[in-house]
């Protein structure tokens, strides 16, 4: 039991620092000369399936950040299990029942402390990918 607990909180802090990557690369893509109706801007979702099929390069950057960012949250997830393993077991003991106590809020504290240096080297290397994301994209459209 104690093993799905931890998988749960691994899966509820991926998914916390999925979206701290997702949003700003998306904001960032979309926002060097993707917008416009049926290409990622108001017209839904298929803007960014039309895209890959008109502009290769575009795309190709898109998923090398994808992959970049994935990586650094696959990095930083296995550097907090190997350096915080008793402070995710508190966390998930305190935080089982009640998840508003102060008991799981003092855990989760005590979990982010120790996790702080993890979670600083995975923002350093979600910013090169950011970086290298729009690199890629300037090259992309100097090359047109």
């Amino acid at each position: 039991m104690a093993k799905r607990r931890n998988g749960m909180l691994i899966v509820a802090l991926t998914g916390v620092l999925a979206l701290s990557v997702v949003v700003p690369l998306g904001a960032r893509a979309f926002g060097r000369g993707g917008g416009g109706l049926g290409f990622g801007g108001r017209a839904g979702g298929l803007g960014g399936l039309l895209e890959r099929l008109l502009n290769k390069c575009r795309s190709d950057c898109r998923d090398t950040a994808n992959d970049c960012s994935a990586a650094a949250d696959s990095t930083a997830l296995s550097c907090i299990e190997g350096a915080c393993a008793s402070e995710v077991t508190t966390a998930q003991s305190a935080c089982a029942t009640e998840r508003r106590s102060q008991e799981c809020r003092d855990a989760i504290s005590a979990l982010r402390e120790c996790a702080a240096t993890c979670l600083d080297t995975r923002a350093t290397a979600v910013t090169a990918c950011h970086d290298a994301l729009g690199d890629c994209l300037d090259a992309c459209d100097s090359a047109q």
